[in-house]
């Protein structure tokens, strides 16, 4: 059975019966019009309040995706500022580090070449 067709058929059936309950309330025809009135004018407002609740929902997310990548693109760059400026910081970190890495391998050199005259000295 298609599901098309079920949900056709209730809504189908549900306005028939909504009609017929209507139709056959013990109301005279002038109470009746008037109550009918006064449904369509409370459904109207209804769906008027529904309409501009959709568009101000529809407006917040889109003022949400401009705000959303906006502030993701001033994150971006703030961080890309952030890092270079941090390297800019430690470049003479860098070269201090080095420098003393140097010092330490000749260190480590010359430790090296004592080590081994005092070995051949001992033997």
């Amino acid at each position: 059975m298609n599901t098309k067709s079920v949900l056709l058929g209730v809504l189908i059936g549900s306005i028939t019966s909504a009609a017929t309950a209507i139709m056959l309330a013990p109301k005279s025809g002038r109470e009746l019009r008037q109550d009918i009135a006064s449904k369509s004018g409370e459904a109207s407002v209804i769906l008027k309040e529904l309409a501009y609740n959709a568009t101000d929902l529809l407006q917040s997310v889109q003022v949400l995706g401009t705000e959303g990548t906006t502030l993701l693109k001033d994150l971006s760059t703030d961080i890309k500022e952030s890092v270079a400026h941090w390297n800019e910081e430690m470049e003479p970190e860098k070269a201090r580090l080095k420098d003393e890495i140097k010092d330490m391998q000749k260190t480590i050199s010359d430790l090296e070449k004592t080590l081994k005259k005092d070995k051949k000295a001992s033997n």
